[in-house]
């Protein structure tokens, strides 16, 4: 489905808004998603408000092109299908949408070149009895029944955000690497025989016996790390620098110290003592 005609089907209504920063911020998460649409009924404060300006941290063409009405009736005249949200219950007959169900009934609805509202209530109270019958389903957000009140961008980006999954994939897996790329497998080998020489120097490779196993698991254990080529350039440099540690250095002192990391029993520098 093309992007911008879905987007342009759909229209976020709020009804009675309280406060110009819930408006602005809910402009901020339509915009988020590239939703545009955005109807206003008979909000609180005066409008154009200077709050919801400030609230909406730049989305400025979705408040300046709001559109006001006095009453939902009036609002809904040029919609095909509107959706309201609600948490509490109602004692009425009408379908209930997850936000999966509502995302694929809004798909059919624009596929059918239907124009869709998505209709949320006043901060405090939501919406009433009435305005709910004047829409043909009810959308459900599965909050934590013991606490499930949202504000209004709480509950608007979750909708849009559910929408926004039928032009966009969120099954994305990456790996940003800025000036570097993954090393070749004879950069990696060389590494690994670079590592085995300084580990059989160092004792660690015993006893002999073992070591075929030891080497197998560690070359795993840095295979599995998907490490880049400026990583393996780290990691022979780190082997060099231990390495060139002379074994008749004089400084009695510094060598207590570093016997000690060795053994693992020295504190980091920068850790705090408890």
């Amino acid at each position: 489905m093309n992007q911008e005609i879905l987007k342009n089907k759909i229209s976020i209504i709020l009804v009675e808004p309280q406060l110009g920063e819930n408006i602005g911020t809910t402009a901020r998460a339509m915009l988020n998603f590239g939703f545009e649409n955005l109807i206003l009924i008979n909000p609180r404060d005066d409008w154009p408000n200077d709050y919801a300006i400030k609230a909406a941290a730049g989305a400025n063409k979705v408040i300046n092109n709001a559109i006001i009405f006095k009453t939902l009736e009036d609002s809904l005249k040029d919609f095909s299908y509107a959706f309201s949200t609600t948490i509490r219950p109602r004692d009425m007959v009408k379908p209930v949408f997850g936000l999966e169900k509502m995302s694929a009934k809004v798909e059919e609805k624009v596929n059918n070149n239907d124009k869709v509202a998505l209709v949320f209530g006043r901060e405090k109270s939501g919406l009433t009895n009435h305005q709910i019958s004047l829409t043909d389903a009810i959308i459900e957000i599965p909050t934590n029944k013991m606490f499930s009140s949202l504000n209004l961008a709480q509950a608007v980006i979750l909708v849009v955000s559910e929408i926004n999954r039928l032009t966009i994939s969120y099954s994305k897996k990456d790996l940003p690497i800025p000036d570097s790329y993954p090393v070749k497998k004879g950069d990696l080998i060389s590494f690994f025989n670079h590592l085995e020489r300084a580990l059989d120097e160092a004792g660690f490779l015993k006893p002999l016996e073992k070591k075929p196993t030891m080497m197998m698991n560690i070359r795993n254990m840095f295979n599995r790390a998907n490490l880049t080529d400026q990583e393996v350039k780290t990691l022979r440099g780190i082997i060099t620098a231990l390495l060139r540690w002379p074994n008749d250095f004089k400084d009695i002192d510094l060598i207590k110290r570093i016997k000690k990391i060795a053994n693992g029993n020295d504190k980091n520098k920068h850790d705090k003592e408890d």
